[in-house]
């Protein structure tokens, strides 16, 4: 019988290995530079404003449904995150060059 721990040790190397290759990734690939701008337009602009503003309401209308403060917290965090998120991974790949 194989542990697990077996299993993840080399999964765990070979993840840190390819950390250097994902931070050249935000300068190479210009095939692929149309797709990103795609993505990063839909998650800032009009697109990602309102799945943000949708499931920050949801989750404040299920915690007030279910009468708990997690939902709504965690809706509001998602808002929150899902407003400012594409902008903050923008910053941290785009200066992360190794």
């Amino acid at each position: 019988m194989i542990r697990s721990t077996a299993l993840h040790q080399p999964l765990a190397l070979l993840v840190l290995l390819m950390l250097p290759l994902a931070a050249l990734a935000s300068t190479t690939g210009a095939e692929f530079q149309s797709a990103y701008q795609f993505f990063y337009d839909a998650a800032t602009g009009y697109l990602g404003r309102g799945i943000a503003i949708v499931g920050g309401l949801i989750g404040l209308g299920y915690g007030a449904a279910k009468g708990s403060p997690l939902p709504a917290v965690l809706g509001v965090i998602l808002a929150v995150f899902g407003a400012l998120g594409p902008t903050i991974i923008d910053a941290i790949f785009g200066s992360a060059v190794v």
